[in-house]
């Protein structure tokens, strides 16, 4: 696996090639998972040909996308486009996943199951609080579902599926 850029190499590569590109575009287009998307397109390049085509054009694509956010040029939806099926394509085929994905859907179910929990309480136990009982079981489930989601991408990070 030495012969692939690291991270960090693909984070510098990409730097240099989005230099003068306005922060608020890098943002928007969310391109901060950028460089593990290319690091992980690389490394399953050699094995899979869809791999090597999302590789081959969102790095070619990324000389010019620098320019292309200075001018908010339309090549950018192609780009969007591009970045999109790439990450559909690692996660329905080699199940690999962004990194906080996991996570903000386990915190999301806990905050959800937790308020199902609270509205059980309210209705059972008579004479409770109702917007602290709320709060509470929110809270609670927003805490195991933080717990479980940092479990869950610990283990898929161990696995080298998580970019």
């Amino acid at each position: 696996m030495s012969r692939y850029r690291t991270i960090q190499q693909w984070y510098d590569i990409l730097s240099s090639r989005l230099k003068g590109a306005p922060r608020e575009s890098i943002r928007f287009y969310s391109l901060e998972a950028f460089p593990r998307l290319m690091h992980h397109l690389e490394t399953h390049k050699t094995e899979c040909e869809v791999c090597r085509r999302h590789f081959e054009t969102l790095d070619e694509m990324s000389f010019e996308l620098g320019q292309w956010m200075k001018t908010d040029a339309p090549e950018m939806v192609n780009f969007q486009a591009e970045l999109e099926d790439s990450v559909r394509h690692l996660r329905s085929d080699h199940k690999v996943f962004p990194k906080g994905l996991w996570l903000s859907r386990f915190v999301l179910m806990g905050i959800l199951v937790g308020i199902l929990g609270a509205l059980i309480t309210i209705v059972v136990v008579a004479g409770v609080v109702i917007g602290g009982v709320l709060l509470t079981g929110a809270f609670i489930g927003m805490m195991v579902g933080w717990i479980a989601g940092k479990n869950k991408e610990r283990k898929i990070k161990k696995q080298n599926r998580l970019y």
